[in-house]
């Protein structure tokens, strides 16, 4: 009779334990549990919230220059500029310029007699001289830079001559009316030779804002198109053949 007593009391404490303690969640293994004895935290605790990881670290190698985050080993200049589209909307972007200077162009120690005789065939010649003399004979860099382009197709020579040489800004803050117009005829022909169509229209806005009618408008694209012309010359001359202009003849 004891011996049935002892049992069900068994039975009854194992249906209590059950109710009490979820079976759908074992106890963890006593490796996983924190042992409060021991200092220190604790390490794979189940449901535990991971520490937030560093998103700056004070010895990763970088800095904070201009509200960005950069490399101290950076071998440039962090500056913050200011551009313009061609349709006339302005953005900023950060740019590193280098702290070394650029490499010397190979045709940079040649004389301008020397780039003047190669300038013939050769459009890096054309460039070079071109570029150099913008300040000294604006006349003779215009028709180098119009002969670099004509010689290798590359119309960023035409827009660097309409920037250095032609600002749009009179001292007075006023339109530059004259240098709008060459800017306008560089312009279009950048445009036949297959570049930005935009910056024209947007040029033309400006003229007839500062009061050119459309009658010296048709002037200054008759003489992109003689521009275009005298190119396809060059090419003549020099390959044989015109390459530009939507033209392919021999």
């Amino acid at each position: 009779m004891n011996r049935i007593i002892i049992v069900i009391t068994a039975l009854a404490a194992a249906m209590a334990y059950s109710i009490y303690v979820n079976p759908d969640e074992p106890s963890a293994p006593p490796e996983l549990v924190p042992n409060t004895a021991e200092a220190g935290p604790a390490r794979n605790v189940p449901n535990a919230t991971p520490e937030p990881k560093q998103i700056v670290d004070a010895d990763d190698g970088t800095e904070v220059v201009l509200g960005i985050r950069v490399r101290k080993d950076r071998k440039c200049t962090v500056e913050l500029k200011d551009y313009v589209t061609p349709d006339g909307r302005m953005f900023s972007a950060y740019t590193c310029t280098p702290n070394e200077p650029r490499p010397a162009h190979p045709y940079a120690h040649y004389d301008n007699e020397t780039l003047a005789s190669m300038s013939w065939s050769d459009a890096e010649a054309a460039a070079q001289l071109g570029q150099r003399l913008i300040d000294q004979d604006t006349g003779r860099s215009y028709e180098l830079l119009i002969r670099a382009t004509a010689l290798d197709g590359d119309t960023r020579h035409i827009s660097w001559l309409a920037d250095m040489a032609f600002n749009p800004t009179a001292v007075n803050g006023e339109p530059h009316v004259g240098n709008l117009e060459s800017r306008y005829k560089l312009a279009e022909l950048n445009a036949r030779l297959g570049s930005d169509p935009v910056l024209p229209e947007v040029l033309k806005r400006e003229l007839a804002n500062a009061g050119v009618g459309k009658d010296r408008l048709s002037e200054l694209d008759a003489r992109a198109d003689a521009l275009l012309r005298v190119m396809q010359d060059i090419q003549r001359d020099v390959y044989g053949e015109v390459r530009i202009g939507g033209q392919d003849d021999v």
